[in-house]
């Protein structure tokens, strides 16, 4: 059965797009609509999880039964919420995300993470990762009014999609249900989806990745952890590497990611390895592989983090 998605103004005519309006209730139920059949078509109506898409970089997830505050490395990119609501904490700091809205990480960001279904089925969205090539090239046609804009200091923006955001998500979840649509076109959608969020409130946290400031440079010393979490990793190495003394280096990374690049790595690293545990590594291995050489140290610090024992987890996984 064919999925007709244009939409049709009352008079017929094409209405004009204001970043300013906020979308109504029933286009967000006609993008979950939208999904909810391509996941149907993949056989996954019933997901728990996420899963890929054909667009590289596009990721779907849907979770039926919502949960409490718990830990959650955050990707960096942009999450776009069909359904649910969910609550982010970090720091002391706690930011809300519900349907019709929209999510962008500058960095990956451990955080703790609540999520619940409101009065929607399930909770439903999309998670686009933004290719460092794609993000260069798309910032330089920023609009001047964007251009302007503050720098960025902390990795986090909120913001409510506008007509924009929602009509190229249209047209994306639309590519999704036709294979060959989603190869041809896919990532033509990405691009607009980028483009418009670069040029909208959120964009500082994207583009200033791409300049020399402090923010561009703690993002610079985070690739350094994320590629080298498993080494022995030294604070004054990192600041050295970006060009920054040390006490600047902190204060940076702190506005940043509300941590301290220690904290930082340790979270990463348990995040990392509580991912080996769900591959069916032993808990000794996953340790070692995400760099600890004390599995007692582990264990403290793992549960410490997550209120359950790596070995609970592990139990949890079989």
């Amino acid at each position: 059965m064919p999925l007709f998605v244009n939409k049709p103004s009352n008079s017929g005519k094409k209405l004009p797009i204001s970043p300013n309006i906020k979308i109504p209730s029933t286009d967000l139920a006609f993008l979950s609509q939208i999904l909810k059949q391509f996941l149907a078509a993949k056989g996954k109506p019933t997901l728990n999880g996420m899963t890929k898409t054909p667009i590289d970089g596009v990721r779907v997830f849907r979770d039926p039964h919502g949960s409490p505050k718990q830990p959650l490395l955050y990707q960096s990119g942009i999450i776009i919420m069909l359904q649910g609501t969910k609550r982010l904490f970090v720091d002391n700091r706690e930011i809300e995300y519900k349907k019709g809205d929209y999510i962008v990480f500058g960095v990956p960001l451990p955080a703790q993470c609540a999520a619940t279904l409101e009065d929607d089925d399930c909770i439903l969205g999309l998670v686009i990762d933004i290719p460092a090539a794609l993000l260069v090239e798309l910032s330089q046609w920023r609009d001047d009014s964007a251009k302007n804009s503050p720098a960025p200091t902390f990795t986090v923006s909120q913001q409510s999609l506008d007509s924009n955001i929602t009509d190229a998500t249209r047209r994306l979840l639309t590519a999704l249900n036709n294979g060959n649509s989603a190869k041809a076109l896919g990532a033509g959608f990405v691009r607009e989806i980028v483009y418009y969020i670069l040029n909208g409130p959120a964009g500082h946290v994207l583009c200033g990745l791409t300049d020399n400031g402090h923010y561009a440079r703690v993002a610079q010393a985070l690739r350094t952890i994320h590629d080298e979490y498993a080494s022995v990793l030294n604070v004054d190495s990192l600041a050295a590497s970006v060009n920054m003394s040390v006490s600047g280096f902190h204060r940076a990374f702190r506005d940043v990611v509300l941590d301290s690049p220690v904290q930082y790595i340790k979270k990463f690293r348990l995040s990392k390895a509580r991912e080996l545990i769900a591959l069916g590594y032993r808990v000794g291995d996953a340790a070692e592989e995400v760099g600890y050489k004390s599995l007692s140290q582990f264990s403290r610090e793992f549960k410490r983090y997550y209120q359950f024992t790596p070995v609970q987890d592990r139990q949890s996984v079989n």
